[in-house]
């Protein structure tokens, strides 16, 4: 697994890219539940944002790499993010949650992070991945199209097909015509 890449203190050369620590940062939850009081935060089984309850959850806070994934989900709540129609929306979101972490949250917290790191860009193409096998036809293997938010078409040879809302599970595709 690659690891998240930050600048550990001024005292080093900063043009030299550190690997984070794997110990919890001094930032505490109680900390961050003080900065964001119209946020609930409550332990679950992964990292995620539900709009409908403002409750973003957290799997474990005990390395960095965990406050980083914990800001990308209030980065989620912070910019209004609900619900998506289509595929390429929740990229767009997933990508401005990540950015508006880096540059206004990070350093809120004394982290100093870029687009560019590992973790960012594997979260980000997980999700170009998954987007990418959705959209593939199960009858020829051409990239199709999104018609609806649960059904894509095939440029190709015209198949058509519906998908699952799977994005942490196993992907279905379902060949409707």
């Amino acid at each position: 697994m690659s690891s998240l890449h930050i600048y550990n203190s001024p005292l080093e050369d900063e043009t030299k890219v550190q690997p984070f620590s794997t110990t919890m940062p001094s930032v505490s939850l109680l900390q961050i539940e003080h900065d964001f009081p119209e946020l609930q935060f409550k332990e679950g089984k992964v990292f995620s944002w539900n709009p409908n309850s403002q409750t973003v959850y957290y799997e474990k806070l005990d390395s960095q790499e965990d406050l980083v994934q914990l800001l990308h989900e209030i980065a989620h709540a912070k910019l209004g993010h609900k619900n998506y129609q289509y595929d390429i929306q929740l990229i767009e979101m997933e990508r401005s949650a990540w950015e508006y972490a880096v540059d206004t949250l990070a350093p809120k917290y004394g982290l100093t992070l870029s687009m560019d790191d590992d973790n960012i860009q594997d979260s980000l193409d997980s999700y170009r991945d998954w987007l990418h096998k959705r959209s593939l036809c199960p009858q020829c293997g051409a990239v199709g199209l999104q018609d609806t938010s649960s059904s894509y078409k095939c440029i190709n040879c015209h198949s058509e097909w519906r998908v699952n809302q799977a994005k942490s599970c196993q992907l279905k595709r379902y060949q409707i015509k």
